[in-house]
Formats: structure tokens, sequence, C-alpha cells
């Protein structure tokens, strides 16, 4: 990524806007931790100017959508995924209303509502920030940078670039020991963090995209 891209992450946005208010709306479903302070963390992170005209961020659960949006199909890389079974959705401005964000959180804390990992705030979070900054890439696609490509990808490029962001903004600790690894151990970390990217991309947990922009960040910073 180029010093131009970092620069519009990590500064903040001279311009003062309204950010999008986070909306708390379940119904028959408890998250194992409070979510809402979390988000509202997250969303602080990032830059003003890409989060003009996104109105609300709802925080809800699959499991009370109505039978007709329970059937509903939205496309995601040209395959239909139905909406129930989704994590996160983004919608774009229609109509006269403004731009809003829908993350499932039932669906996005699968298989982690129990567990040690809970007491500790990096993973705790990491599932709610994956989900989150992948749907504000789209709004940043959609509204401020439009690219010619495959949505899902620049939407997960823009989530790499924010999620790091805001890593290093909350972590600062695990930040200075990850450097610190990378000092004593050099062209070993390395290669082990491109072997583990590789690993990932395999087993289908991350896509091309986001391996190509997490390796090329970590070589910008070699």
């Amino acid at each position: 990524m180029n010093d131009e891209r970092l620069e519009a992450i990590e500064n903040a946005d001279s311009v003062s806007s309204q950010r999008p208010a986070v909306i708390m709306n379940f119904s028959g479903y408890t998250p194992p931790y409070d979510v809402v302070p979390i988000v509202e963390r997250m969303v602080a992170s990032v830059p003003s100017k890409y989060l003009t005209g996104l109105k609300e961020i709802v925080l809800t659960n699959s499991s009370d959508l109505s039978r007709k949006r329970r059937r509903s199909v939205t496309k995601a890389r040209k395959h239909k995924v139905r909406v129930v079974e989704a994590r996160g959705l983004y919608h774009p401005a229609w109509k006269g209303n403004q731009a809003w964000i829908e993350i499932f959180v039932d669906n996005t804390l699968k298989g982690w509502e129990k567990g040690l990992w809970l007491k500790i705030p990096f993973f705790r979070e990491d599932p709610l920030s994956e989900v989150l900054f992948h749907e504000i890439g789209h709004h940043i696609h959609f509204t401020k940078r439009p690219e010619y490509r495959e949505k899902e990808d620049v939407a997960d490029v823009w989530k790499v670039r924010l999620v790091l962001n805001y890593n290093r903004r909350r972590f600062p600790l695990i930040k200075a020991f990850f450097k610190l690894i990378a000092i004593l151990f050099g062209p070993l970390y390395k290669w082990q963090f491109e072997r583990l990217m590789k690993g990932q991309l395999q087993k289908g947990w991350i896509s091309r995209a986001e391996f190509d922009e997490r390796v090329t960040i970590k070589k910008s910073k070699d």
C-alpha cells in the first residue's frame, strides 16, 4: 500500500461530520458481551470523511428476521448468499434514504460465544472488526473511491487497512510485541507470516485480495 493511502487512514480528517449512530436491535437474542461500545469505538477510529452519508449501524440478529427476509438472498462474488446466513450487509443510499449497515451479531459471533478468549479484548473484538470494517469498506467504495473490480475484493482491501489502523491504536502493546519479534527474527518472521497467510487463503478464511493487501503492507514495513 502506498504512503498516500496509509496517511489517508492514519490521519484524522480535518472536516468534521456526524458519525453514524450505533443502534442495538436484538429480539430473542443476547450477545455474550456488550457489543455496542466496542462498535462505537471502532467507528470512532475511521476518518470521518469516509463515513459521510452513512446514517447508522444496526446491530441485530438473523434469528429474528421476517419470513420474507429469511428467504431473500444477496450476492457476493457472483454467488447467491441467503440473508439469514450473512454476517453483515451494506445498504447504499436509496430514494432519499441514507446508507446504513446491518450486522447480524449472532452470525458474526457464532462459535465464539464461550471460552477464555472472551476475557482478552483483542480476540473478543476481532470477529466484529472483520465484519464492521468490511461493510464500511463497501461504503467507501460506493461513495468515495470507486474502483472497477469485484466489490467484495475492494471491501476486503479497505477492511485490512481499517482493521490494522484500529488495532494499532487500540492495542499498542501488541504492535510493539510483533515489532520486536520482527527485529529479532527478521526474514524468518516474514517467511512465517506469509506462510500463515497462505494457509488462511487455502482454507478460504481470507480472500486473495486480503492476502495480497496484508503481504503488501508487511513488505512496505520491512
